[in-house]
């Protein structure tokens, strides 16, 4: 019987020229990973973080294109971090499931859920920008087998207009780039950090259709452009994977990604920007 791709119930199956592209390219772009019914009961989760109904979450619930101190009918990129932790009914969702089966293809057995976020680009709101950077730069280094399969679920369609993703292939092989702040050196202000960019550098743009994913990981330079749509949002759900010496790593340090850990993060921009 010939190899079946794409879902399988709780999977999805990777083509070999689709993990080859994301060891070669940074990442891949996958089609249909979610039906509209399955994206349903996701979306209805989704909205309640994104209306700032949740309580309780902090500094991990912002504007990730502005200071933490932006009042939120001003947020121009919603940022709701780890909402599998403020609502233990999304663990272990189908969206999940596949993600994980995803991540395990690409970077081995161990694949371990480091982390969730939701992401909203609201209608015009051409600020809505995610600078370019490198996921590695918000993280500490040194961590065993950091590789990591970041899983975007697209719940609306996603193009340059509202601010789909946009990488520079390749980029993850160049090592991690300096990371300057974005918005002051106080890390108690703004998380917001950014890459410089330049001519040699080619920058590819991911449009997505509603119910497709992107994987990318660690080190591959990406960004997104402001959303100039009058009426269209950008949603993004965001499930990354690492093995999981990795994680026990991070959590052994303290590090849980929340923009409520305290890290000391003097410390580590120093060592970014050297």
């Amino acid at each position: 019987m010939a190899q079946q791709f794409g879902r399988q119930g709780d999977e999805y199956i990777l083509t070999p020229e689709e993990i080859a592209q994301f060891h070669r390219d940074g990442y891949i772009t996958l089609c249909s990973v979610m039906t509209e019914d399955e994206l349903a009961p996701l979306e209805t989760e989704f909205e309640r973080f994104i209306r700032g109904e949740v309580g309780g979450m902090g500094k991990d619930f912002c504007d990730m294109s502005g200071p933490y101190d932006r009042a939120f009918e001003n947020f121009s990129l919603v940022n709701a971090v780890l909402p599998r932790h403020y609502d233990p009914r999304l663990r272990d969702n189908l969206y999940e499931r596949r993600a994980a089966s995803i991540s395990r293809q690409l970077i081995g057995e161990t694949a371990t859920l480091d982390y969730d976020q939701f992401l909203a680009k609201r209608p015009a709101k051409p600020d809505a920008v995610f600078t370019m950077h490198q996921d590695l730069g918000y993280w500490p280094t040194g961590t065993p087998e950091p590789l990591t399969a970041t899983c975007s679920l697209a719940l609306d369609d996603a193009d340059p207009e509202n601010g789909c993703l946009k990488v520079v292939p390749g980029s993850q092989k160049q090592g991690l780039r300096p990371h300057r702040p974005l918005m002051g050196e106080d890390r108690s202000d703004s998380h917001i950090l950014s890459v410089e960019i330049t001519d040699a550098d080619p920058v590819v743009e991911l449009p997505l259709k509603r119910g497709d994913i992107t994987v990318h990981d660690e080190l591959i330079v990406h960004g997104s452009g402001g959303n100039t749509s009058p009426d269209r949002w950008r949603r993004t759900y965001i499930v990354a994977f690492r093995s999981k010496a990795c994680v026990d790593f991070e959590r052994s340090i303290g590090f849980t990604h929340s923009h409520n850990d305290t890290i000391a993060w003097e410390t580590h921009l120093a060592a970014l920007t050297a």
